[in-house]
């Protein structure tokens, strides 16, 4: 008989909640009879047809403030003529759990799901709160999930912590053990469109004013320019505990310690690796480029979207000047189409001892160590309004399964989704006692 985790995950799998369209309200529904059937209190919202968030809570004494378990429900395109199996199929094969969402995140999802009917069917006396919320559009950067959420029904929402998604086991890092990264920060999103105009005309006749040719060129500018490398304190800590820098002295002044870990990042040729390097500077990706309608055809116009990632203490304004004067070309219209800086919760809390001391406990040997999330999470919308946040996934995984986030053939071993359930109880429980 499979556990009872493994028959959640695959039946949770089947709901294509791909963004877009999202279509949560599937998996919400799949969530309300579980709790139907519990006896759990739950509340369903629905900030567009079929854009749909559910929140469960198991009330405690109010001795301290509610906890949340975070998760999202939504997940991102799967190219099925590139899979080797259907990425909404929920196939259990070879000891894996099969399918889109399955590390990212409905696995974690399902993890938090047992530890929250856990502490129901204990009939453990909980010192808060427990709130389970799994929400929509995580994937297209929460406007309709937990922006959504937070702006129309705050009171719904007041907590404490939040548990959330970023950090992850990773194994052949370091040394002895697993490395347990707990994102305690992440990177802000600052997304610009570029537009340049030129006359059109015929492509026999160039006259010099192409509008693609021009941004083309200036993108070669932005693109010949190397970022900066900047070490912030969490991302000194973390390749630290890597063994990054470890000869720096210890009496080593900030700046002394900071360019001991770069000289460290560029000896050892870790600072080709784009997760570390996307660390220790503000990236820029183009991601998209149109222009023209036809082979012989001068375009009128040429568009260009770059994805800009921020380090913690940089600001929009200052990396959109930037943009500007290095482009170096006063036609191109430059418009910020999303931006929020970095965001962080501190690390010296209650909250990250204990995560550190029940992780300790189940990965023995383990390096835990504070991380920087790359990537945007729903953190960011709790920690603006106050609310300390952390991101762990209790698993451990190679470094080639970490690129199985987003890619092709998205799977989670039983093995990892049955202790990572128990790590997420365990950690719940601590959480949660007198």
């Amino acid at each position: 008989m499979k556990h009872e985790a493994v028959e959640l995950l695959s039946r949770y799998i089947q709901f294509d909640t791909t963004v877009p369209p999202g279509n949560e309200r599937l998996a919400v529904d799949f969530f309300a009879d579980l709790f139907d059937r519990e006896g759990v209190s739950f509340k369903t919202y629905e900030a567009d047809a079929g854009r749909a968030s559910i929140r469960a809570v198991l009330p405690g004494s109010g001795r301290k403030d509610p906890i949340i378990l975070l998760n999202h429900i939504d997940v991102v395109p799967a190219d099925r003529s590139a899979w080797h199996f259907d990425p909404f199929g929920g196939e259990v094969r070879d000891g894996y759990i099969l399918g889109r969402g399955t590390l990212d995140m409905k696995g974690q999802g399902i993890m938090e799901l047992l530890a929250f009917l856990a502490m129901k069917r204990g009939g453990m006396s909980l010192n808060r709160d427990l709130i389970f919320l799994a929400t929509a559009d995580e994937e297209a950067l929460g406007f309709k999930g937990v922006k959504y959420l937070l702006d129309n029904y705050p009171e719904d929402f007041r907590a404490d912590f939040v548990l959330n998604e970023g950090g992850i086991g990773v194994s052949g890092i370091v040394p002895g053990g697993p490395l347990m990264m707990i994102a305690t920060a992440e990177k802000g999103p600052c997304w610009l469109r570029l537009t340049r105009s030129g006359p059109s005309g015929h492509g026999s006749m160039p006259h010099g004013e192409n509008a693609l040719e021009r941004m083309v060129q200036a993108l070669h500018r932005l693109f010949s320019k190397e970022m900066p490398l900047t070490v912030t304190p969490i991302v000194a800590e973390y390749l630290m505990n890597l063994g990054i820098g470890h000869r720096v002295p210890k009496e080593a002044s900030a700046d002394e310690r900071n360019e001991g870990i770069i000289g460290a990042l560029k000896e050892s040729g870790y600072i080709a690796v784009p997760q570390v390097a996307a660390m220790v500077k503000n990236t820029i990706s183009l991601n998209s480029l149109h222009a023209g309608v036809k082979t012989n055809v001068i375009p009128g116009q040429a568009e260009a979207d770059l994805d800009i990632r921020l380090l913690p203490g940089q600001r929009i304004e200052d990396m959109v000047q930037y943009v500007r004067d290095v482009l170096a070309d006063d036609a191109i219209a430059v418009h910020q189409m999303l931006g929020n800086e970095a965001n962080e919760s501190p690390k010296d809390t209650e909250y990250y001892r204990i995560i550190d001391t029940v992780l300790l406990e189940h990965f023995p040997g383990a390096v835990v160590s504070p991380s920087l999330l790359v990537g945007t999470s729903d953190s960011r919308f709790f920690r603006e309004k106050g609310i300390l946040s952390y991101g762990i996934t209790p698993i451990v995984i190679s470094l080639q399964e970490v690129g199985l986030i987003h890619g092709v053939d998205e799977r989670i071993s039983v093995d990892n989704l049955l202790k990572g359930t128990e790590v997420t109880t365990d950690l719940v429980r601590r959480l949660c006692s007198y």
